[in-house]
């Protein structure tokens, strides 16, 4: 299989380190569950240019900083035995050499990287013809799973909610494994060929 991976959110624990250096830098006390990594500016109350400051001044240190989540490396190590690997991230590519340094020394393997700058994701899992993205962004997995993509959702506090049938919630990278491994029937349920729009 084709196989799309996220990286902040799935690969990376992310969060909490942006909650930290977001509250360091605009000096407030907001908790995890608070947060909505694309939503960032009404969350903390800041505009579009105050947030581009913010990244400026600590963007690669939070593309290179976060460990990965508990089992990531060995699990995806394992689907990589078997499976092609894309990750595909809306980080922008200005920070490429940083997240393929990142990947390189946290063991996280990869066939093709692809950094969108953007979180539309939808158009790239098609062109790449991924049997499953694995994401984290309820919103995200809800534009690819209507393209026809089915989509493994890594649990985190901002992505509940009722999901479609394309959309399996998943609660650790060995239950991604099992899922990938052990049911690989679940990503023959639709063909991105057969959805029309």
């Amino acid at each position: 299989m084709r196989v799309g991976v996220d990286i902040d959110g799935v690969l990376a624990d992310s969060l909490p380190l942006w909650v930290k250096e977001l509250n360091d830098y605009f000096k407030q006390n907001k908790s995890l569950q608070q947060i909505q990594l694309q939503d960032v500016c009404r969350t903390y109350g800041i505009t579009g240019e105050e947030l581009l400051g913010f990244l400026h001044d600590r963007g690669r240190f939070l593309m290179t900083s976060p460990p990965p989540l508990p089992g990531a490396s060995y699990y995806l190590n394992q689907i990589k035995k078997s499976h092609d690997i894309f990750i595909v991230s809306a980080r922008d590519e200005k920070y490429g050499r940083e997240t393929r340094d990142w990947l390189h020394k946290n063991s996280l393997p990869y066939d093709e990287i692809l950094l969108l700058g953007s979180h539309d994701k939808r158009e790239a899992c098609l062109t790449s013809d991924l049997n499953v993205l694995i994401e984290d962004t309820l919103k995200i997995s809800v534009e690819v799973s209507a393209a026809g993509v089915p989509v493994l959702l890594m649990d985190a506090p901002y992505n509940q909610g009722v999901l479609p049938g394309l959309i399996y919630r998943t609660y650790s990278w060995q239950e991604i494994y099992r899922t990938i491994a052990d049911e690989p029937h679940w990503f023959d349920r639709v063909s991105s060929k057969e959805v029309s729009f």
